[in-house]
């Protein structure tokens, strides 16, 4: 039975983070007085808003739409959003980012400090606070830091699947002190994205009772379920494709966290989630919206329940499998591309509750990111011209058969397995409108679900899909994040490679400016939307909900989620 606090939330400035942020907080009623706002709906400083004073005790549960296939987050398959936010209170990071998506706050549990001690080649220290020790009692030391360098940097472990380096293929050493609190990084050049590497820490003590590298990295944490936390809870108890929970890690190095349980529902079926919350079966959502489930979140304001909704910095795009034979032609690829109208997509789907939300044109820096460009409208993608799509399918020599698109080589092109999550009804319209578009071509498109997009993703023997629609994160690290998801090699795209976008993020990588950084960036996001290994749809509204008795939690529209400061969560109280 969990243990609500209903009492009204009062502001309080403390903070775990260095560089506490500053402002005002927002909470209902300020949310309902605002003439922007909706019933219920909480608004305010994004890194502060809800803060609150809360009590000790109680337990919240908070719905997740995926299931976990996979344990280690630092692994291609594993780092699914929902998979992140629950390790999230197990795994420490050196450093957070915070809910404006720009702000990047050492965690100073962990840390006592972390600074560049001289620049050419970048050289960072880092010093481990005293105290922190894993669930087990061993110390965190740099072993752990040289533990998660080795296994993705390409080199140690050429065959462990990383769904990115995180910059760490651009060390050349590691060394700590005698007692292995103090660690020294060494770069081979110059690394202007410094603070991004060493999220997620694995504990190396456990990893070498287990077998090699490979051994650990692509089993051991993949496939057992952590008994071990380096953060403020520990799974206590985790039932396959249905729950986790999490209770306080009694070897907790910080303060004690206030709510003594956390519990993780897996509730593949979106709409079956505000049922949930109306029920008390939960107290925390965060699904992608849509505007049935919008408007019973809105509904509930007067039960108890407040919402949060921003621009996220999730990319909802259209993700082409390049190793598919007849997707590997880049004209066949550019004329669905085209004859997709992206407005449509809009207007069916969250143009319906959020007006604001416009066609992207990039895949590398979002809408609210300076240096922002679009560069989709004068290659003709997402306008829905169905007579310029057709004309350079026949410059290529594709022709129609009976209604149906033929290759070159006189081949029907089959249909095409188009791929989105189980119980989304917003990707199931989606997938219909571009269903829609795609038949004056000749193109039929067999659409399907996924409880696992990860699986999916990454199932390329043979190819898991044809088409899949999918949301790309954005980061204040623009080059690194544009490193794992569009270079050569990485986990996130296992079959596509252009060596001049390769070339130009690590440019990037080691730009001594902002400025150099995102002209790089802009010249290989343009490549990269020519190539069409997505396609860029909107960037998505974000939503959280939540009782509104909850104090602290605040909606994060990175890969960090709502659970970034799960460890300050709790009710409020007299």
């Amino acid at each position: 039975m969990r243990n609500r606090f209903t009492s009204v939330a009062v502001l309080a400035a403390a903070t775990l983070f260095v560089s506490a942020c500053a402002g005002g907080a927002g909470n209902a009623s300020e949310g309902g007085d605002s003439p922007s706002a909706a019933p219920g709906q909480v608004t305010g400083d994004l890194n502060a808003v809800n803060t609150a004073e809360v009590q000790a005790g109680g337990e919240v549960t908070m719905a997740i739409e995926k299931t976990i296939p996979n344990w280690n987050t630092l692994s291609a398959a594993g780092d699914i959003s929902e998979t992140v936010w629950v390790t999230s209170a197990l795994y420490p990071a050196a450093f957070v980012i915070q809910p404006d998506a720009s702000t990047i706050e050492m965690n100073t549990d962990l840390l006592e400090s972390a600074e560049v001690v001289s620049q050419d080649p970048t050289v960072v220290q880092y010093v481990i606070n005293e105290d922190a020790v894993w669930s087990d009692g061993v110390p965190i030391t740099g072993d752990d830091f040289i533990y998660q360098w080795r296994v993705l940097n390409t080199r140690d472990c050429p065959d462990c699947a990383t769904h990115d380096s995180d910059g760490l293929d651009k060390v050349t050493s590691i060394e700590q002190s005698e007692d292995g609190r103090t660690v020294t990084v060494t770069y081979e050049s110059t690394f202007s994205e410094w603070q991004r590497p060493f999220q997620r820490l694995l504990p190396a003590h456990i990893a070498a009772e287990h077998g090699d590298l490979y051994e650990t990295f692509s089993d051991y944490f993949v496939n057992t379920v952590p008994e071990f936390s380096g953060g403020p809870y520990i799974i206590s108890d985790y039932q396959q494709d249905v729950s986790v929970t999490l209770e306080r890690n009694p070897n907790w190095y910080g303060d004690e966290p206030p709510l003594e349980r956390i519990n993780f529902v897996m509730i593949t079926d979106t709409q079956q989630t505000p049922i949930a919350m109306q029920n008390g079966e939960i107290d925390v959502m965060y699904p992608q919206p849509q505007i049935d489930l919008l408007q019973q979140v809105r509904d509930m304001a007067g039960m108890g329940v407040s919402h949060q909704m921003n621009q996220s910095m999730v990319m909802e795009s259209l993700m082409f499998n390049h190793s598919n034979s007849f997707l590997s032609d880049p004209a066949l690829r550019r004329a669905i591309a085209t004859a997709i109208d992206t407005q449509s997509v809009i207007d069916r789907t969250v143009g319906q509750f959020d007006e604001t939300v416009t066609p992207v044109g990039s895949v590398m820096i979002m809408q609210q990111q300076e240096g922002y460009e679009s560069k989709v409208e004068e290659l003709g993608y997402g306008q829905g011209d169905a007579d310029a799509a057709l004309a350079i399918l026949e410059e290529a020599g594709y022709t129609l058969q009976d209604g149906a698109l033929h290759t070159p080589e006189g081949e029907a092109v089959p249909a095409l397995r188009a791929v989105y999550s189980v119980g989304n009804a917003v990707r199931e319209s989606s997938m219909q409108v571009i269903q829609t578009a795609l038949q004056p071509l000749g193109i039929s498109l067999a659409l399907e679900t996924t409880d696992s997009l990860g699986d999916t993703t990454s199932n390329n023997e043979p190819y898991g899909y044809d088409l899949v629609l999918v949301g790309y994160t954005g980061s204040p690290f623009i080059a690194s994040n544009a490193f794992k998801r569009y270079t050569t090699g990485t986990g996130y795209n296992p079959y596509y490679s252009n060596p001049q976008v390769d070339e130009l993020v690590d440019e990037a990588l080691q730009a001594t400016s902002s400025e150099e950084t995102i002209a790089l960036i802009n010249e290989a996001d343009a490549l990269v939307v020519e190539d069409l290994l997505l396609m860029p749809l909107y960037q998505k509204p974000s939503l959280l909900a939540y009782v509104d008795s909850l104090g602290n939690i605040r909606d994060n529209p990175t890969i960090s989620g709502p659970t970034y400061n799960i460890h300050e969560w709790g009710f409020t109280g007299e």
